[in-house]
């Protein structure tokens, strides 16, 4: 086959993946569809050697295509935003009424949530204006995920500040935990200046209960079936993404 056919049908795949045409004198993109429709051996053999670039290539094209089709969403999600309550009573990063509010769903015992809450920890140096709430979603994967829920609510009824250092020890901690059960929350709460006695009188308390169980019901209006899972006052970002897909959305939040 005329090297020129076989580059011109690598660029018209590249180009319905997302990648420009070229801009010369080469076919229309509607006649190699149709060159390619009535010759489909064409494909195979100009692809023959150029399989690992070619690969690399559609990678990268999915992969704007998807950024794209979460860009979109997410700017429609401002017109609809996903507005959690925010509970006054409870923990919060940084001021209590800030303009940007995180939420975020998390599952004490998931590798993911303790990724995730790192680079949270950054965001907010880096913007101590923003507003960060921890709320639960433990998925039923992991036995330790609920008593770690009761352990950090049991607490936050003591001392928000305390409650809050407990937050990042059972994330950071989370293979002990696991390991160990209790023995390593008792441990952590008391490394935290917890009340031990009046933390073991509330860990099962109806209070507890309804925190968590209100929680994990909300995450259910919104839909949400992973952990973590965060709201950015409205807009849903999944899993641990970089620091700079949050940077992003706040520049979205910001320029809407």
């Amino acid at each position: 086959m005329p090297k020129k056919l076989s580059v011109l049908i690598i660029l018209s795949m590249l180009t319905a993946f997302g990648f420009p045409a070229a801009a010369d004198n080469s076919p229309s993109k509607e006649k190699l569809r149709i060159l390619l429709k009535n010759n489909p051996d064409l494909i195979f053999e100009a692809l023959k050697g150029h399989e690992e670039k070619l690969y690399d290539l559609l990678q990268i094209g999915l992969e704007k295509k998807n950024k794209a089709r979460i860009r979109a969403g997410r700017l429609k999600q401002l017109k609809n935003p996903k507005i959690p309550a925010l509970h006054a009573d409870r923990p919060v990063w940084g001021p209590a009424n800030g303009e940007i509010n995180i939420v975020m769903f998390s599952d004490f015992q998931s590798a993911s949530c303790s990724k995730a809450i790192r680079i949270i920890q950054k965001l907010l140096q880096k913007h101590p204006e923003i507003s960060f709430r921890y709320r639960h979603n433990p998925l039923g994967l992991h036995k330790m995920s609920l008593p770690a829920a009761r352990y950090y609510e049991a607490l936050a009824l003591q001392d928000h500040a305390k409650a809050r250092k407990l937050n990042g020890l059972i994330l950071r901690n989370r293979i002990s935990i696991k390991n160990e059960g209790r023995k390593k929350l008792d441990e952590l709460a008391e490394q935290c200046g917890a009340d031990m006695n009046q933390l073991h009188k509330t860990l099962n308390s109806p209070q507890v209960k309804a925190r968590i169980d209100e929680d994990k019901k909300e995450a259910r209006k919104f839909g949400l079936t992973a952990s973590p899972v965060f709201l950015i006052n409205g807009v849903t970002v999944t899993g641990a993404p970089p620091l700079e897909e949050f940077e992003e959305v706040l520049q979205m939040i910001h320029n809407n």
